[in-house]
């Protein structure tokens, strides 16, 4: 018996056999060419896609091939971007979104875009569940949350499109008192739309905020935030959590001199400074209450799948009247929230992560096929054991019964 269970791949970066790579990629010796290839027109340029490797094979897709290759209980469906329609979602028993989304849709054009947008929100089993990709997408969702917790986030206005114009919000970066600040957008990644503005000079010359009004006009959301000086000297140290609990961390920066001179750009595991990974943890635990609670296709409150939390530092004056960070001291704040389809930064850390994010997504496979059942077995008071597994053919439904069958799409 297995259970069949879709991974939505289509990374463009992300490598596991880049040089440096502690990943041990033996078991991709059988991968199929298919998944091998990369198109020669990327969506756009991402840090570590230009790295001398092998193969390009992506995070996503080893994780992917590693279930298919040691758990005999789960039949991997490999959901690539050109795959995504509603009807082959709903014949998985749920897609885990851990290299392509909505984000890599929108790069791509309105058309891909509508497929995948109403593939994810009516198939009604994508992983995680359509509202929490949405509260992830609309920072303004997850921010507001995280505030009213008391979680700590860098001075922010939100500029929603339909109610907003240039001069509006440039008074009302000066009314808060801010110098510089920073220009970002919801439903954006790779840095789309992100600028460093200073105050006064978008005062003597209007145009440069007309100019980004006119040229994201479709944006849905704007997110102007104080600019935190101290965030670029310092780690931003980013989170990685699965089951609300926390996995390993890594921390970057833009460009960091060492004593010799040398350019430091990634750090993890005992490299990051204690006091930034402790702040960073503390921090991003609480960010997680920010989000929904993630249900099973069923109903069925579970575990949040992975997440990333990402933390920055302030050690510098903040001059928006609302709030009192002692420029004296360090300052750590949520910058960020992201999801599954993120980096997992497999190149760079000092162990071979694939295994353990196969094992945390065979295993939440599991959890979801046991809830579903239990739903499903009248009468049942608890969980099934391994022997009412067998089951499976008179209390399951025929949807059900169908995530059992073969699959001619699964490899």
């Amino acid at each position: 018996m297995s259970i069949r269970v879709g991974f939505i791949l289509g990374k463009e970066f992300d490598f596991v056999d880049a040089e440096g790579s502690v990943v041990d990629t033996a078991f991709l010796e059988d991968l199929p060419q298919k998944y091998r290839e990369r198109s020669e027109n990327t969506r756009m340029t991402w840090p570590g896609m230009n790295v001398s490797n092998k193969d390009h094979i992506s995070v996503d897709v080893a994780i992917a091939w590693y279930i298919k290759k040691h758990y005999s209980d789960i039949e991997v469906d490999f959901v690539m971007p050109d795959d995504i329609t509603t009807e082959r979602l709903k014949s998985n028993l749920c897609n885990f979104v851990i290299g392509y989304d909505i984000l890599d849709a929108m790069v791509e054009g309105p058309e891909q875009l509508a497929q995948v947008r109403e593939a994810f929100e009516t198939c009604g089993n994508i992983m995680p569940s359509w509202e929490v990709q949405e509260s992830i997408y609309m920072k303004s969702v997850y921010t507001k949350q995280a505030i009213a917790a008391g979680v700590p986030v860098a001075p922010t206005i939100f500029a929603g499109k339909g109610h907003r114009n240039p001069s509006d919000l440039l008074q009302d970066i000066k009314a808060r008192g801010w110098k510089t600040f920073i220009l970002k957008q919801s439903y954006s990644c790779g840095s789309i739309g992100f600028v460093k503005l200073d105050v006064e000079e978008c005062e003597h010359k209007p145009q440069i905020l007309e100019e980004y009004f006119q040229t994201y006009a479709d944006c849905p959301e704007f997110v102007a935030q104080e600019f935190i000086a101290g965030f670029c000297r310092n780690w931003e140290v980013r989170c990685f959590w699965f089951n609300g609990e926390f996995l390993y961390a890594m921390a970057n920066r833009a460009a960091v001199s060492t004593a010799d001179g040398e350019k430091v750009g990634i750090i993890t595991g005992d490299e990051i400074p204690a006091e930034f990974l402790e702040n960073a943890k503390r921090i991003g635990k609480e960010a997680l209450k920010a989000l929904p609670q993630l249900r099973t296709p069923a109903g069925h409150p579970i575990g949040m799948t992975c997440i990333r939390t990402d933390i920055g530092c302030s050690d510098s004056p903040v001059y928006d009247k609302d709030y009192d960070w002692d420029a004296s001291k360090t300052t750590f704040f949520l910058n960020e929230i992201e999801y599954g389809g993120t980096t997992y930064f497999a190149r760079a850390l000092k162990f071979d992560c694939v295994p353990l994010w196969a094992e945390l997504y065979a295993s939440k496979a599991r959890e979801i096929f046991e809830l579903c059942l239990h739903k499903e077995v009248h009468g049942m008071e608890q969980h099934p054991t391994a022997d009412t597994l067998s089951l499976e053919g008179d209390a399951l439904s025929g949807s059900d019964k169908s995530l059992l069958e073969s699959d001619s799409d699964s490899v």
